[in-house]
């Protein structure tokens, strides 16, 4: 909407493993608004696998730093402090209130000067729950008039966050005073009416992807006699490589020529290398590292059945959604994966894919087998694998939705 501008607010970017939120940031441009992006931790661009799509676009010369510039030192805090009081004195009611909800409350006078520009923009979007504190505070006291839209995607809804953040009413000021809260599944959408926010305001959106990058290449050279497994995701708990690699052990005995192919890297890298070690699959399975999105396309494109693995963590939950399991499909696999969290959203059961009870390696091999033994039904749920992605997660398809959720949210 020309003259209009949203501004993200995002703790980390860009994060490897976070393309989605360069994707908003691009639906946003793409609906005609400008863009800013409020960031607490820069990146490194130049080293990031994200580098060509920021800077074709130019994202980079659109980033805000996020910095209080607190003193380390007591009585520089204090003379500090004492200008910014004498500069925000016509705010002066406003940061009564807002220290009043601080622990700190000199660093409150820090926090309440460095965002209370934020209300010279038209709409602030917070990627991750995590992220919103001390903007519905803000909205709390009166001060903050801008609408606010946060986007949550599965961790932050995990009590207790990052194993730190109680739940105890984290979430009640943006419950009451934000303006929209986004989800991309049904089953975030649930933690959240349990956790107390309204229907009403409550928004499901799915990650989209570009299907026009995202699509099958028919001369990509696959491996002849070899069916080609892959996985595409941090090498956490979460992400379950470890049963892929299970389930690679299992095809080998049976007689059946696979390799898997694992994208992504890591706390778990080391358990799984050593994992692959012990059954002796180095000839079979390869660790690719992080790779840039051309390189995951290419790769995908090059494959031929898709192991979406990921399975409740304990400490972290279950898979919101599962964006891979959407570009997967978009270049032509057909997906095997376990039903754990929002992943059943991603996928058309029995006709893109195949959903399994969660870590039941050996239906997962059952259902592999049946793909591997029947090239036509890889072809034929391929088809429709891609289909089924144009239809519910093309960019094309979600702009129209983002573009109708930020026309009324600003009206707000």
């Amino acid at each position: 909407m020309r003259g209009k501008t949203i501004i993200f607010r995002i703790w980390k970017f860009p994060a490897t493993s976070e393309t989605f939120v360069i994707n908003q940031i691009l639906i946003a441009k793409s609906c005609g608004y400008e863009v800013k992006i409020l960031v607490e931790d820069l990146q490194d661009i130049d080293n990031s696998i994200h580098r060509e799509i920021i800077r074709s676009n130019d994202l980079e010369s659109r980033i805000i730093t996020e910095n209080y510039k607190i003193p380390r030192i007591k009585i520089l805090r204090i003379l500090k402090g004492s200008l910014l009081l004498i500069r925000n004195w016509k705010n002066l009611r406003f940061i009564k209130k807002f220290s009043a909800l601080q622990k700190d409350k000199l660093s409150a006078l820090f926090k309440f000067s460095s965002l209370k520009y934020l209300n010279n923009y038209d709409l602030i979007h917070v990627q991750y729950g995590t992220n919103v504190k001390p903007l519905d505070q803000l909205k709390r006291i009166g001060f903050l008039k801008t609408p606010l839209l946060v986007s949550f995607h599965g961790h932050d809804l995990v009590f207790p966050i990052n194993g730190r953040i109680p739940e105890k009413g984290y979430y009640d000021d943006l419950f009451k005073y934000g303006d929209r809260l986004v989800v991309n599944t049904p089953y975030l959408e649930d933690i959240l009416l349990k956790l107390g926010a309204s229907s009403d305001n409550i928004e499901i959106i799915p990650a989209g992807i570009d299907t026009n990058f995202f699509r099958p290449n028919n001369s990509s050279s696959k491996k002849a006699n070899q069916i080609s497994l892959i996985t595409v995701g941090r090498l956490e708990y979460l992400k379950g490589q470890h049963l892929g690699i299970e389930c690679v052990k299992v095809l080998k005995e049976k007689g059946y020529e696979v390799s898997y192919d694992i994208i992504g890297s890591g706390s778990k890298f080391e358990d799984l290398k050593d994992l692959v070690n012990i059954y002796n699959l180095n000839e079979y399975v390869t660790f690719w590292g992080n790779k840039s999105a051309d390189d995951i396309k290419n790769l995908l494109q090059k494959s031929d059945i898709f192991l979406m693995t990921s399975i409740t963590d304990p400490k972290y939950g279950s898979e919101s959604q599962g964006l891979v399991t959407a570009e997967a499909q978009a270049c032509g696999l057909p997906v095997v994966a376990f039903d754990s969290g929002g992943v059943k959203y991603t996928v058309d059961p029995d006709h893109s894919g195949f959903l399994i009870p969660e870590g039941d390696v050996q239906m997962m091999v059952s259902f592999l087998e049946k793909l591997i033994n029947d090239e036509s039904l890889r072809l034929i749920m391929g088809k429709q694998a891609r289909k089924f992605v144009k239809e519910k997660f093309s960019n094309d398809r979600l702009l129209q939705k983002w573009e109708s959720l930020y026309k009324a949210t600003l009206k707000s």
